[in-house]
């Protein structure tokens, strides 16, 4: 490693890692402040609290990573230039493109680094933040799941009117299976149990309809289904809970069932993979902006950036929302703000002069 690799990783890991440890601080002492009366009225253990923030603070660690990656870059790339350090190094035979080599190649190990969290890691850390919720914080409404419509296959399907989500007992579920459009079969049960150690579920006092056969009753009935509790409870963090190969299976399930999330799985693969990835292409892009001397100084750089990065976050949500529930385009929402931020950072470090 190059004396000049060493000087720019220095103030990159001091610039970064300051930033986002103080931020954290911030959210943690807002999260605090905002639900401290929970804490209190719920009596909350100090074992659970700090479990709680260790679940916190690398989920939001690397949910800003990115932008916190930006940030720095521009901060201590706009005082490099302020002090004309840069141009020293021009003036000294040193190619502009070999200034903006270890940027990237820091900025694409913590785009690996924070990809493998998000894909392993980070579900991990949202599942047990939101049970932590649920237990201290969330009021425990029984019966939030009402009228629950499940595809569990091409031709088959479920329906509960309300469902326990902490007890996983269900009442009033009906199981229907087609030929076409026509209804060949139909169960209807007054309760629904969930069996977790056969991982199965249990019907109770059940009706069997068919056509042209009389109805058929039965006090119990235990069957396999390819359904669980988590289908069912799908809860606003439902697809960030889970990790790699569990995505990926959910979502090959319900692109068979033709399942309603099937779009919202592509959705969140592609965007663990997307937003790392956006660590590479801003650290260009803020390089390439502030590495000219400037009037106004780094307050101009900041700024810049901060107008730059709200940019991209409104571009993520409105691409997302606009092709939310389009199976196979969903891919476009998430990965169309990188595209466009690539261009013009490639375009701006092709005009920056050398």
């Amino acid at each position: 490693m190059k004396r000049l690799d060493r000087y720019v990783l220095r103030s990159f890991l001091v610039s970064f890692l300051g930033s986002l440890a103080l931020l954290v601080v911030v959210l943690i002492a807002i999260d605090v402040a905002e639900k401290i009366d929970d804490f209190v009225e719920k009596k909350v253990p100090f074992t659970a609290l700090v479990r709680y923030y260790q679940n916190f603070i690398p989920f939001y660690a690397n949910l800003l990573s990115p932008l916190m990656i930006f940030l720095s870059v521009l901060f201590f790339t706009g005082r490099w230039a302020q002090r004309s350090e840069i141009v020293a190094l021009l003036a000294s035979g040193v190619s502009f493109w070999r200034i903006l080599r270890p940027y990237l190649m820091i900025a694409a190990f913590f785009s690996v680094v924070s990809a493998f969290l998000q894909f392993f890691v980070i579900p991990r850390n949202v599942r047990r933040i939101e049970e932590f919720e649920y237990k201290y914080i969330k009021n425990r409404v029984y019966f939030d799941q009402r009228q629950v419509h499940v595809k569990l296959a091409v031709d088959s399907y479920f329906f509960v009117r309300a469902f326990d989500k902490f007890d996983k007992v269900g009442f009033w579920a009906v199981i229907e299976r087609y030929a076409g459009p026509l209804l060949t079969e139909r169960y209807v049960a007054e309760e629904v149990q969930w069996l977790a150690p056969q991982k199965a579920w249990r019907f109770v006092r059940v009706w069997h309809f068919e056509p042209d056969r009389r109805p058929r009753y039965q006090a119990q009935l235990d069957t396999i289904l390819p359904l669980s509790p988590e289908d069912i409870i799908r809860s606003e963090l439902y697809t960030r809970t889970m990790n790699l190969p569990e995505l990926w299976k959910e979502y090959q399930r319900q692109r068979y069932v033709g399942g309603d999330i099937a779009s919202l799985l592509e959705m969140e693969l592609h965007e663990r993979a997307a937003i790392p990835l956006a660590s590479v292409i801003l650290t260009a892009l803020g390089f390439a902006s502030a590495s000219r001397k400037r009037r106004g100084g780094v307050a101009w750089q900041i700024g810049l950036g901060l107008v730059l990065a709200f940019v991209y976050v409104f571009l993520l949500v409105i691409a997302k929302s606009a092709l939310s529930g389009k199976s196979g385009w969903a891919w476009v929402g998430v990965w169309l703000p990188n595209f466009l931020f690539t261009a013009v950072a490639g375009l701006w470090l092709w005009r920056v002069p050398k």
